[in-house]
């Protein structure tokens, strides 16, 4: 997208409880060309503006609350935004969840997820 003589990138949502997991994935994304707004909370991540976002990235066990709960929020305010979740492990009916929102990958083996970003953040084919 041409904006004001240049290109804007992509913004990323990444909610993640963990300082570490936020600031290796940012530094993944910024080097691939995307914004990123990492969020530390789901309560931080609901104030968010969506429709600045290419796509949302969400731990799935945050420490104030769920992550497909707070997945299953962002979609009732913006139902097009595409969703992944990237989890250092949860339960099977945890995932389950998830994945009625969006695609779960592990941590740390983010090449899949960075793959995923990239598809996902593609703005919609035009007629």
């Amino acid at each position: 997208m041409l904006v004001g003589g240049g290109w804007l990138m992509p913004t990323i949502l990444l909610v993640d409880d963990s300082p570490v997991v936020r600031r290796v994935v940012s530094r993944r994304l910024v080097a691939a060309g995307f914004d990123v707004l990492a969020e530390p909370s789901a309560s931080a991540a609901r104030a968010v503006d969506l429709t600045t976002l290419a796509c949302a990235v969400i731990d799935i066990e945050l420490l104030d609350g769920s992550g497909a709960d707070l997945a299953g929020e962002l979609l009732e305010r913006r139902a097009s935004l595409p969703v992944a979740f990237f989890t250092a492990g949860a339960s099977p009916a945890v995932v389950a969840r998830a994945r009625t929102h969006g695609p779960v990958f592990a941590k740390p083996e983010i090449e899949q997820l960075m793959a995923w970003i990239a598809t996902a953040s593609q703005p919609p084919p035009t007629k």
